[in-house]
């Protein structure tokens, strides 16, 4: 039974929230959502515990320690200082620590140091179109170096006073000033346009480069696997040693790698040995590992390496074509069976983005069945690749310093040396971590490879997907909210080169039908008239380098009618439209015999042209021939 005037909990929590925040909250409430939300972000007043000065912070909590955001130099600015501040808390919930340090950079460097500028105290109602006025000039001006900030650089600054206010919208206080700044004060909305223009896309892999890196990490992996069998062929030896050691009363044999690896694994399950354990554990087995084994070939037996996870990370990459940051930070929770069993499912959390990355693969495919260029080298199932990957880094998970990491994918040992086994890790993502950058690089120098990275290897796996399904396609499989992120920063130079040839090609097709006064019309022909064939319903091996007489080399064929007899020619006869175009253009040559044509010409031209077009029908299934009849289709009469 509860006590009387026993403090809820949760009136408890709000009541210490009420007391760090200074945030006039009744302490009866009981809405635990805002509870969550206040504990999450803060507003903290407290004066300066040194000087005694006033200051303005913002806190979130998180981590080993809280993250501190100083908002101090606003403080000149009082009413404005609180509302910047209690916007930018707003904002910061649910983005990433590196977009919260870069927006606050931006703020301070932008909106702090122009206003340091201003002689009287500035308030939001006071902020009209000359406040803004004098804010961009302040960021067009020449800075210390005599020059201005980059045109992103100062995108970037007012970028971050925008997300503060538009984060106060739904605030219950602070919405009305909020939004007046929003859309009342003259705020610029674009000053600097084509300021996020990347005139160099993201950097592609050749495909003959895709194919070697493939390749050495398909031979990388089974040479991993054939180690993994050795190892677990030398722990069972020394397990069994050991244990027959105990029984006869004797000294383990410290003098084999087997009996060594064995009493470590034994000794230390969860965490790693270092040479001072060793020695405190047995000086005899401490001896014989630093002066007779080395600490290595112990830790190579038990544990795997950053250098052993790189060719399995490569292979995902290219799978599913992840974020770097989001691959490199995958656990194994985050890999799911959908209903049907046989089908692998990968979730990953996008940095800077609250929009969750998802790859779906059959778990019997071939783990490079993604690759642009045949497949080539030993074949390699997606689900055994994950089986062999579970099995390589499962004592390291057992070992690693941050428990929060034991279910990650991707976790090393250091094998020459170092005390913590740990996964990639770093304040600005795990992909800029030197243990992973170190192991790339390595891996690329031991194989002789072209210098690449995991982000063009995204590149590449989106670009493919570009050119077989088409930009939102693209976008889908890269995560991007906008298909506007995907064309600026992921159109590589092959695709522009794709869509400018595209362009070209559809001029000098215009530019025939022009010249044959319609007769030959491109429009509405679909892949028939991508091919520049100059008869409807076929195609063509090499249109600018067509045989039949009058024809030029180097110009496109205008030989209508004429393609049955063409040696470059191809034809679909299983499709009912095609196979409806060539009855069409026998119709067509046909109806020329009665008038259009000399009895000469008819003879010499069209009779050879029409024999060869009734022994290609000849080739067509009667079912398919029965469809095409079905279709009225008209070609012009040939001339």
């Amino acid at each position: 039974m509860a006590q009387r005037g026993k403090t809820s909990p949760v009136a408890s929590v709000l009541a210490q929230a009420q007391a760090r925040a200074g945030l006039g909250i009744d302490d009866t409430a009981t809405d635990l959502p805002a509870v969550r939300e206040l504990l999450h972000a803060r507003i903290d007043r407290s004066a300066d515990p040194e000087s005694g000065a006033s200051r303005l912070r913002v806190v979130i909590p998180g981590g080993k320690s809280p993250e501190i955001y100083c908002f101090t130099v606003f403080l000149r600015h009082p009413d404005l200082a609180e509302l910047i501040a209690e916007g930018f808390r707003g904002w910061a919930i649910g983005v990433a620590a590196t977009s919260r340090s870069d927006t606050h950079g931006n703020l301070l460097r932008g909106l702090g140091a122009f206003l340091a500028t201003c002689t009287a105290a500035v308030t939001p109602e006071a902020i009209d179109e000359a406040f803004w006025t004098g804010f961009l000039r302040f960021l067009d001006a020449p800075k210390s170096s005599g020059q201005p900030w980059a045109p992103s650089t100062r995108s970037y600054a007012l970028g971050a006073v925008k997300a503060c206010l538009h984060a106060l919208e739904d605030h219950p206080d602070r919405a009305e000033p909020a939004k007046r700044l929003i859309y009342h004060s003259g705020m610029p909305k674009n000053p600097w346009s084509g300021r996020s223009r990347k005139t160099v896309p993201t950097e592609i892999i050749l495909p003959q480069e895709v194919n070697r890196i493939i390749t050495a990490c398909l031979a990388a992996v089974r040479g991993i696997e054939a180690r993994l069998d050795r190892n677990a062929d030398l722990l069972a030896i020394g397990r069994s040693e050991l244990e027959e050691a105990r029984l006869a009363g004797i000294a383990p044999d410290h003098s084999r790698i087997p009996v060594c690896a064995a009493r470590i694994e034994e000794a230390f399950p969860d965490r790693l040995a270092t040479l001072d354990d060793l020695h405190r554990l047995d000086p005899d087995l401490g001896r014989k590992v630093e002066f007779l084994h080395g600490m290595t070939a112990i830790r190579e037996t038990l544990y795997n390496s950053a250098d052993d996870l790189v060719p399995f990370i490569l292979l995902l990459a290219f799978k599913t074509v992840f974020n770097p940051d989001t691959l490199l930070s995958l656990d194994w929770d985050s890999i799911t069976p959908s209903h049907e069993e046989d089908v692998v499912i990968f979730h990953g959390q996008k940095p800077r983005s609250s929009r969750t990355q998802t790859s779906t693969h059959d778990e019997t495919e071939d783990v490079v069945s993604c690759r642009l260029p045949d497949e080539a080298g030993v074949p390699l199932g997606l689900g055994n690749l994950l089986d062999i990957l579970d099995r390589l880094t499962a004592r390291t998970r057992a070992i690693v310093a941050d428990p929060g990491h034991s279910r990650r994918l991707f976790v090393a040992a250091p094998i020459q040396g170092g005390s913590a086994a740990k996964a990639f890790q770093h304040p600005m993502g795990p992909s800029v971590d030197t243990m992973w950058k170190g192991a790339l690089g390595r891996f690329i120098a031991a194989h002789g490879l072209t210098p690449f990275s995991l982000k063009m290897i995204r590149a590449t796996g989106g670009d493919e997907t570009r050119r077989r399904y088409g930009l939102f396609a693209q976008a889908e499989q890269m995560g991007h909210q906008s298909p506007q992120t995907t064309r600026t920063f992921y159109t590589s130079d092959w695709v522009r080169k794709e869509g400018q040839d595209r362009i070209g090609e559809t001029q000098v097709l215009y530019h025939r039908m022009a010249e044959t006064r319609g007769v030959i019309d491109p429009r509405g022909l679909g892949a028939n008239g991508r091919q520049a064939a100059a008869t409807p319903g076929f195609l063509c091996l090499d249109p600018f380098h067509s045989p039949r007489p009058g024809q030029r080399s180097g110009a496109l064929c205008t030989a209508y009618g004429e393609c049955p007899s063409c040696p470059l020619m191809a034809a679909d006869l299983a499709s009912d439209e095609p196979v409806a175009r060539h009855l069409s253009l026998r119709a067509a040559i046909i109806a020329a015999s009665m008038g259009r044509v000399s009895a000469e010409q008819w003879r010499q031209k069209w009779q050879p042209v029409l024999a060869d077009l009734d022994a290609l029908l000849a080739h067509v299934p009667q079912p398919v021939m029965d469809a095409a009849r079905r279709l009225r289709i008209t070609l012009p009469i040939v001339s």
